[in-house]
């Protein structure tokens, strides 16, 4: 009832205020921000009239801005980071399109001292928990191996929680890894790691802009609970030709962009690889394993075409692998293992009006994983994976200067292969064999979402989203008796409806501001996710597979409210944040009790149990903006509890994830025209996990029995990372720089896992059980990163 009277007032206020009257007269500024030299788009630029400030707009992902404003003469101030500010005069007598093209600002102290905002002051939209990450301070910050990493920059800001050391992996207010919606151009990537998510699969160079939705999502993202990841390719420069890369310990890297017809097309091409397998080949190659022949690599690619004034079309990809070899020189094992991600984009950018905009794309996702391993004549082989193919129709409306009206639908088609695997023995013969037919499914949405500016003091977003799930055939389900025997089935055939499943989400936002530095800010969202990861606790390979919402696994949901405080210092020299959240789960899964992974011909989510979850804390959040000196500090107060009926007798337990404290420190500072230094210190409290708390010998058997589901806590984890940054003498047209960075610098021996170790005499009384623990890095790891840019 409560959703229904809610899309009844929603829809009645979009059709009341869309048509309403306007008593002054009012017109439209368009038009898209530009890089003056390379033609590039520049997504989260600020413009705004200086007689008039709540007449602004922050551009898209395409450099596009559109904002209303009554007739008048006015002063048109364009802001971006690390350019010149623009101001111009404008007198606004009727519908006007104005290309703005700002010019980079030169380095220096003073200059640095008044560089505008990159996106309008947190205390001024209604939007909580979003977060818009600079690249300028992604590559300044101290990183493992000297690799630029998008994905560890994430992991710095208030409620968001790491997966582990050196670990990509992350988890945001109280959800699963699964439950975070990462886009590369509007395309989803499923598995963001190399490496074991020792590193993500961004590359740097490639990226124009990162923005991370932590809490209330805009209408137009859907399919997961916690948060999204928006990553945007650069679109390549239409001016003039350059090339830009690196050369790091264990990874190098190319970027070269450049026009195609200038000012009409342009192209960026971008690839980076690992040498891993060449550097550690020498010291393996005489010793029993045989070395570990391993590397992964990434290709980005992106075209964008200027059709006309009104027509934009982008294609892009990415494609990126890990490969590897495990082998003993006796021959007697060897296994073979790959994975990862490919995506497509083509999009299609048409302004209809000043007021109307319109985007449409079609996506291509994919990624598997395989393992074959042969060990003393017998052959296994384990897949897994998923493909998407999408189709998104997005508009942007702009009535008056009081709404910004958002709507359109999204369609995907799902193929989800949960399991398959298969064996042979000496003679070829199969001898055990797992074959899991793919899944397949049809997921729809419609949203709608209007920026409502009630007064110039009152800001209220109002979005709702509605989801269709539809699971097809061909898929077979059984029923089984207590001996996990089948005693029925039905049978459903290809293309025909076996589930469906249908979800409201509405979404709410309302700012309110104190003055003109301070404004309070409330949220409501609820949320529902069809894909599921289901994690093994032990699997140290990305053996975790995606499975889809079905007649056996019901959608997940998740309802969260936020209530925040947000202040702007200075001028917007520095912003802070305080907010506290709420957060409900249903449906979450887990693994049942004694459950391992292995060859079965049972569907997956058979081995599943179905739970409830809940999240609750408070972020806070400082960050300095402009100047020599710049940073943030992070910290979040939590606390996230799963209960399931199956599982621990019922009781309640703490999450894998869950955090009491976690704290960020990050800065970066400007020394000269030569030297920038950055610096992050991380303290955490330690992970969760299930730990044995006594052992039996039972008739020669060793028995161990299992504390309550993760009551024992890891050590907490801190580090300290430095780095420094030496710009180079230029050479014509070559800049080049030296990136050193040192990672753990005191050392600390952070836990990434703890096993059972005994001590005494083996079925003695005496015998002590001790958990031990097992470090990645337990040591400072330097490394330094040549850096270097052409044009």
């Amino acid at each position: 009832m409560r959703i229904h009277l809610y899309t009844f007032i929603l829809t009645a206020i979009l059709l009341v205020t869309a048509n309403r009257s306007v008593a002054q007269q009012l017109y439209t500024l368009s038009g898209r921000v530009l890089d003056a030299q390379s033609g590039e788009a520049l997504a989260g630029a600020s413009l705004f009239l200086k007689e008039r400030p709540s007449a602004g707009a922050v551009t898209d992902a395409t450099g596009r801005y559109t904002f209303t404003a009554p007739a008048g003469t006015y002063t048109l101030i364009s802001r971006y980071i690390g350019y010149n500010d623009l101001e111009q005069q404008l007198v606004l007598s009727n519908n006007k399109q104005l290309t703005i093209r700002l010019s980079t600002k030169a380095y220096g102290v003073q200059e640095v001292e008044v560089i505008g905002t990159r996106q309008l002051p947190m205390t001024q939209t209604a939007t909580m928990g979003q977060i818009d990450i600079p690249l300028e301070t992604i590559k300044t910050l101290p990183v493992l191996f000297g690799e630029t990493d998008i994905l560890k920059t994430v992991q710095l800001m208030p409620g968001v929680q790491s997966g582990g050391e050196g670990n990509t992996g992350y988890y945001v207010r109280g959800g699963g890894s699964d439950q975070n919606l990462v886009l590369l151009d509007k395309a989803t990537i499923y598995n963001p790691g190399h490496l074991l998510n020792f590193f993500s699969v961004f590359n740097s160079d490639a990226i124009e802009n990162t923005t991370l939705f932590k809490g209330n999502m805009p209408a137009r993202y859907g399919g997961r609970l916690s948060s999204v990841l928006d990553v945007e390719m650069k679109d390549g420069s239409m001016t003039d030709y350059s090339a830009a890369g690196g050369v790091g310990l264990i990874a190098s890297r190319l970027t070269l962009q450049g026009p195609i017809a200038k000012e009409k097309a342009s192209f960026i091409l971008s690839g980076r690889r690992t040498y891993i397998d060449v550097l550690t080949e020498p010291f393996l190659k005489n010793t029993d394993q045989g070395g570990v022949p391993y590397f992964f690599y990434d290709l980005n690619g992106k075209l964008t075409y200027t059709l006309s004034q009104k027509d934009r079309l982008y294609l892009s990809g990415y494609y990126g692998r890990d490969k590897g070899t495990l082998r003993l020189n006796d021959g007697r094992f060897e296994a073979d293992f790959y994975w990862g991600n490919a995506s497509a984009t083509a999009r299609w950018n048409h302004i209809f009006s000043d007021k109307l905009f319109m985007d449409a794309s079609a996506l291509l996702s994919n990624y598997d994983f395989e393992f074959t391993w042969d060990y003393g004549g017998y052959t296994t082989v384990l897949q897994t994976g998923v493909r998407d193919y999408s189709f998104n129709l997005d508009f942007d409306y702009t009535p008056n200067v009081r709404h910004n009206i958002k709507y359109g639908m999204h369609y995907t088609y799902h193929t989800l292969k949960p399991r398959t695997g298969e064996a042979e023995g000496v003679e070829g013969d199969a001898f055990q064999t797992s074959r899991i037919n793919s899944k397949y499914a049809h997921e729809t949405a419609f949203y709608i979402s209007d920026d409502w500016n009630l007064t110039d003091k009152l800001l209220l977003s109002l979005g709702l989203r509605s989801s269709h799930f539809v699971q097809v055939g061909p898929f077979s389900f059984y029923e089984f008796n207590q001996n996990e025997q089948v005693v029925d089935s039905t049978y459903f055939s290809g293309s025909s409806t076996v589930k469906d499943f249908h979800n409201l989400e509405p979404r709410a936002a309302i700012r309110y501001t104190l003055n003109s530095k301070s404004s309070v800010k409330a949220a409501f969202a609820q949320s529902a996710q069809y894909l599921h990861l289901v994690s093994n606790a032990y699997t140290t390979l990305p053996l975790d597979v995606w499975v889809p919402s079905s007649a056996i696994v019901e959608p997940q949901r998740a309802t969260q409210y936020a209530l925040g405080y947000f202040r702007s210092i200075k001028e917007n020299q520095y912003e802070g944040s305080l907010e506290v959240y709420y957060k409900t789960m249903e449906n979450q899964l887990e693994y049942r009790e004694g459950y391992a992974v292995g060859p079965s011909n049972r569907d997956l989510e058979y081995e599943f149990v179905s739970g409830s979850g809940e999240s609750y804390g408070v972020e806070l959040f400082l960050r300095k903006n402009f100047g020599d000196l710049q940073g943030w500090i992070g910290y979040t107060l939590s606390r996230t509890t799963r209960q399931f009926p199956d599982l621990n007798q019922g009781t309640t337990f703490p999450a894998r994830f869950d955090r009491r404290h976690d704290l960020s420190v990050v800065a970066n500072y400007k020394l000269n025209k030569r030297w920038t230094f950055g610096g992050t210190f991380v303290y955490g409290t330690g992970q969760a996990t299930t730990m044995p708390v006594r052992r039996y010998a039972i008739e020669g058997n060793v028995v161990y029995q299992y504390g309550d589901r993760n009551s024992f806590r890891m050590e907490p984890t801190h580090r300290l990372d430095l780095a420094a940054t030496l710009e180079g003498r230029k050479y014509k047209n070559i800049q080049n720089s030296f990136t050193f960075s040192i990672y753990n610098v005191y050392g600390r021996r952070n836990p990434f896992l703890y096993y059972i170790d005994n001590e005494g005499e083996p079925y003695s009384e005496d015998i002590r059980l001790q958990a031990k623990k097992v470090s990645i890095i337990p040591f400072p790891l330097p490394s330094v990163t040549w850096n270097f840019s052409w044009k």
